[in-house]
């Protein structure tokens, strides 16, 4: 039996096949790239606050003996997280401790009787203490905007804490700054900066929650603030550290 020979047609479709097959490239394995590292996380700033714990109190002495002898029965007395004490202006004796609710509640217990309640100026504990509190009285600062501020003073750091932390759970407002009796003659101050609204919302309820209707010094709102002063105000509020600044606007 004789081969049947491919037609004109079936020979042109197999040369075209062979021809697409020899101009095909070459299938190459694919190499499997090596996976990037993974970037090392930087060390936490030495300037960097301090975590946030859920609990802070703090204790006002009226004299550094009594403020000592009360901060170490504190320590002994329950694990807390963290304390910071020390001599600020008018003669008294400041600790802040932070740590857990029960903790901070035992030492703080402590720190009222240990030495007298005679020696207890002023004092405050915050169980939830409100994160910009937190931020503020471990030293950090908010950007001051040209809206409305809203300036407290009172005569104890304890009672600048408990309007500052009532304050800002009560409105929408940025803590600028919460300054604890240095270079302020043992006073303090809260600054609170936003909307016109809720600034007045929280220095009203920022009064009426102070350790005491003693210890509210006195306080003012100003509408719209002056973008000048503004930058002054997120520069610094000492004034051996402010610049001296020429304004455009006057002669």
């Amino acid at each position: 039996m004789s081969e049947k020979k491919p037609t004109p047609g079936e020979l042109r479709r197999q040369r075209a096949a062979q021809k697409r097959t020899e101009e095909a490239p070459a299938v190459k394995p694919t190499k499997q790239s090596a996976p990037e590292p993974i970037p090392a996380t930087p060390d936490p700033s030495p300037h960097s606050s301090p975590s946030r714990y859920p609990a802070i109190a703090l204790l006002e002495y009226s004299g550094i003996t009594a403020g000592v002898y009360c901060a170490d029965a504190m320590i002994k007395a329950a694990p807390i997280s963290v304390i910071k004490s020390g001599t600020v202006h008018n003669g008294k004796f400041l600790a802040l401790i932070g740590g857990s609710v029960g903790a901070v509640e035992e030492a703080y217990a402590t720190g009222l009787t240990a030495g007298g309640r005679s020696a207890v100026v002023d004092h405050v504990i915050l169980p939830r203490v409100a994160a910009q509190v937190h931020a503020a009285v471990t030293g950090e600062r908010k950007a001051c905007i040209p809206e409305a501020l809203g300036i407290c003073e009172t005569y104890t750091a304890a009672a600048a804490i408990r309007s500052a932390d009532a304050g800002v759970k009560g409105a929408e407002v940025n803590i600028i700054e919460i300054r604890l009796a240095d270079d302020v003659g043992g006073k303090a101050f809260i600054i609170f900066n936003g909307d016109l609204f809720e600034v007045e919302a929280a220095v009203r309820i920022a009064r009426q929650a102070c350790t005491s209707a003693e210890n509210w010094l006195r306080d003012t709102i100003i509408p719209n603030l002056h973008p000048e002063m503004a930058a002054q105000v997120d520069a610094t509020t000492y004034f051996g550290r402010a610049n001296l600044d020429k304004l455009t606007e006057s002669e």
